[in-house]
Order: C-alpha cells, then structure tokens, then sequence
C-alpha cells in the first residue's frame, strides 16, 4: 500500500519514528499541563490516528521493529 502513495519501505519507516515521536512529545506535555490543553490533545489524537494509518499502510512488521515501535 505504500508503494501506491509513492513511499519505499525505509521512508515509511522514517514516517513510523517521526509519528512515534511527536505522539511521545505530546504524551509528555499532556502529563506535565498544570490544567487540560484541548489543543495538545486534539493535536495527540491527529498523532495517534495518523500513526495508526501508517501502520497500516505499512503492513506486518518484522518482530524487531515492532518492538522499537512500541518503546
């Protein structure tokens, strides 16, 4: 499925991180907010919902990148 919106395997990986790390940056704020953020949560949920579709644009991943995935 990726190939079909023009990604190889190793951009859609990078995708994967970078999503990955902007959801762990948001989760962070989420935390340390003294009062709730609609913002930062709506901008968490784009994240995960997008991190979602690209996980399954990429398919069954190797054991090993999941695992690296869910840290």
């Amino acid at each position: 499925m990726a190939k079909a919106f023009g990604f190889d395997e190793d951009e859609l990986k990078m995708l994967l991180v970078a999503v990955r790390q902007m959801r762990r940056t948001f989760a962070a704020a989420r935390k340390t907010a003294p009062a709730p953020q609609p913002a930062v949560d709506a901008y968490a949920r784009l994240y995960d919902d997008l991190y979602a579709k690209l996980l399954e644009m990429a398919g069954p991943l190797p054991p090993a990148l999941e695992e690296v995935l869910e840290k």
